[in-house]
């Protein structure tokens, strides 16, 4: 048997750390000296000790460990806990993957501040009226491609084709991450609404600032900001209560909603 010191030694694990797995009755010593109380620790301990080791690294906290080591514990119970470990940090790897995503976009952001006063060239036009079928919720913007396939999935039970596809930003007062959108597809003919499905036809708008760029819906976009630039500087304003369209036309033969070209449209007035 080793002291704990020397098993301390060979598991390179402090004396302190060792102290208190055995206050938690996580690894206790094989031995305690009835008169000294030094703590003795075998050979086979090293096994439990890297297995401990190896649950901590995985992200398994000390009561999870303690429940792991148990010698009666079910196979099934063991995969239901390593199941819950494996969705919790897919879940977090979800979330910074779509921070590292918002920090890349703002970054472009950052690099095209400043530089001109817009990169494309604004049009005037006037909107027309279109028959729609749309979905609107409160949702982020890794949202847009889930609302869309719902929606998508609503339209062919009703033998309709996909055509162009729309996003409407409506007012977004206290929403935070969940923003007030609309996606809708254009129809060429009526079909029955079922909520949250609704089909309607949007109204034609007199005057419209448009802008055609090619960045994906999903994450945060310079085009606003140029057209909101160009609307200032000549003398419109945004019509009120009126949402910004984003009409969206893929450009690849997968239909990849995460790559697209895209024409903003505002509804706008002389001042």
């Amino acid at each position: 048997m080793f002291k704990i010191s020397e098993f301390s030694k060979l598991s390179q694990v402090s004396v302190k750390t060792l102290r208190y797995y055995d206050q938690l009755n996580l690894l206790k010593p094989a031995h305690i000296d009835q008169f000294s109380g030094y703590r003795y620790y075998t050979a086979d301990q090293m096994f439990q000790l890297n297995r401990i080791l190896g649950y901590k690294e995985l992200g398994f906290s000390l009561e999870q460990i303690r429940e792991l080591m148990g010698e009666h514990i079910p196979l099934e119970q063991v995969r239901g806990m390593f199941r819950l470990k494996q969705s919790e940090i897919e879940s977090i790897l979800e979330k910074e993957q779509a921070k590292l995503d918002r920090i890349k976009a703002r970054l472009e952001c950052i690099e095209y501040e400043g530089k001109v006063s817009t990169v494309h060239d604004v049009v005037l036009k006037r909107g027309e009226s279109q028959l729609v079928a749309s979905y609107r919720q409160k949702a982020s913007l890794e949202q847009i491609p889930e609302l869309f396939r719902l929606l998508d999935d609503y339209v062919k039970s009703y033998g309709q084709s996909l055509l162009s596809k729309l996003t409407l930003w409506h007012s977004c007062e206290e929403c935070e991450d969940n923003i007030d959108i609309e996606v809708a597809r254009v129809l060429t003919q009526d079909i029955p609404s079922c909520a949250p499905f609704i089909v309607k036809r949007l109204p034609e708008i007199p005057m419209m600032a448009t802008l055609i760029h090619h960045c994906p819906t999903t994450t945060p976009c310079s085009a606003s900001s140029e057209v909101a630039l160009w609307i200032e500087q000549n003398g419109y304003r945004m019509v009120e209560n009126e949402p910004r369209r984003e009409i969206c036309v893929p450009h690849d033969q997968n239909n990849d909603i995460e790559a697209h070209v895209a024409e903003i449209q505002i509804a706008i007035e002389r001042v």
